[in-house]
């Protein structure tokens, strides 16, 4: 009997290997940037202009900030925990792999949703992969934006599903902290582009750092399990990993794709949908732009690696579970008092920035299709979409999100080679 788990199994591998193939193209094509640019993303970030922008957009840093919180959720924190109870600690060695060569194609995406963004009849800007996609062809564009508005309103559901179980720790019911999401983001949505900006701005470093002091305390508490667990990661890319505790083993085939799957969701290099919030910055330097949005990508990965060690020091990945909760109890294991609090705290602005930030490029799809009419209809279907997350099985959002990935990221990547190739000498200078 053919189910949507079969489908899914069916098409993952292959999807991993266009992924990671695409980035290693790219980067040939390109001359690898990530290695040519550090330098002027070092240089583009002390500009004056860089923090500027006007009433319709973001200034170039709010947009990457804005850029960043939809993938500095439960992407960074959550998600490596769970790729290494499937896949094994080989699974971030991969993570790191896709990370190196999808910042490329983060960098083509980003310049090209730049270069080619576009202004609705009420001056709004309207941009991303649909922008960039019709210039290649129009039914692209069109079949991006209708697929992104369930895409975003999916993952928007999965970050509401991880912040519900992580308040059931303090006996907050789900279908609560569900409606509480839903209203902030429904209220900043319609305070605009602007207010989001502002908001992803302040949040994102502040919690970047603070996830960051915690996890290394964990981390450098217990040298040799920290030895033990790089050692791991490396051993495990690329043979099996054994049957440990409550983890019943895995290939390495299995750590690759869960690897390079949970490194596409949590950089979102090859889906494009990062590109969205930067097509809005205020700036006539398409590339320079491109090279803020590689760089972040380095920014996302160092977090997901820190969570994968502390998954790996703390030995949670070995309970046989895989679920949302693994960060929480990792923390709680490592650290009884302070940790569960530093870990709600840091989860609470993550995923309400990430889900803020999913809802608002889900906005921008929807407008490009609608030339930005009927706004308040998309913003009552993802927040509906936000509550139900809360309260449905986590394997259930997953497999909705994972069905739709490929039928996104097949027509992004085709369009992105082809553009690609049209202003090879721009992105290779």
């Amino acid at each position: 009997m053919v189910t949507l788990k079969t489908i899914i199994h069916a098409v993952d591998v292959p999807l991993a290997c266009i992924f990671l193939s695409s980035g290693i193209i790219l980067s040939f094509m390109t001359k690898f940037p990530q290695l040519r640019k550090f330098k002027q993303f070092l240089h583009i970030i002390q500009l004056k202009k860089s923090q500027h922008s006007t009433q319709n957009t973001l200034s170039p840093m709010q947009a990457l900030y804005t850029a960043m919180s939809t993938s500095l959720g439960m992407g960074n924190i959550l998600t490596p925990p769970i790729a290494i109870a499937i896949g094994g600690p080989g699974a971030l060695f991969w993570m790191a792999i896709y990370a190196f060569f999808g910042s490329v194609t983060k960098f083509t995406e980003v310049t090209f949703a730049v270069k080619y963004k576009r202004y609705a009849k009420d001056g709004s800007i309207i941009g991303g992969p649909t922008g960039y996609l019709y210039q290649v062809h129009p039914f692209l564009a069109s079949w991006y934006g209708t697929l992104s508005i369930f895409l975003f309103s999916s993952w928007s559901a999965l970050q509401s599903k991880a912040l519900a179980a992580t308040y059931a720790y303090h006996g907050v019911p789900e279908p609560v902290t569900g409606l509480i999401i839903a209203m902030f983001v429904l209220f900043m949505l319609i305070s605009g582009t602007k207010t989001i900006g502002f908001f992803a701005s302040k949040t994102v470093p502040l919690m970047y750092a603070t996830y960051l002091f915690s996890s290394f305390f964990i981390i450098f508490a217990n040298i040799p399990a920290l030895k033990n667990a790089i050692i791991s990661i490396f051993t495990h890319a690329f043979c099996p990993t054994a049957a440990v505790g409550g983890f019943l083993g895995s290939t390495a085939l299995i750590g690759l794709r869960q690897g390079i799957f949970k490194g596409a969701f949590t950089t979102e290099a090859g889906v494009g949908t990062a590109a969205i919030p930067h097509a809005y910055s205020d700036t006539d330097n398409a590339t320079n732009q491109g090279i803020l949005g590689m760089y972040s990508i380095f920014m996302n990965t160092f977090l997901s690696m820190i969570s994968g060690l502390v998954a790996l020091v703390t030995g949670v990945w070995t309970m046989g579970k895989v679920s949302n909760d693994l960060a929480m109890h990792a923390f709680k294991i490592a650290l009884p008092t302070f940790g569960t609090f530093a870990l709600t705290t840091t989860v609470t602005m993550c995923i309400i920035g990430a889900t803020l930030g999913n809802s608002f490029n889900g906005s921008k799809c929807f407008g490009f299709l609608t030339n930005n009419r009927w706004l308040t209809i998309y913003y009552g279907f993802v927040c509906f979409f936000i509550f139900l997350g809360a309260i449905v099985d986590t394997p259930m959002l997953w497999d909705i999100a994972d069905l739709i990935l490929p039928l996104i990221v097949l027509p992004n990547i085709a369009g992105l080679f082809i553009l690609t190739l049209r202003h090879r000498k721009e992105l290779s200078a």
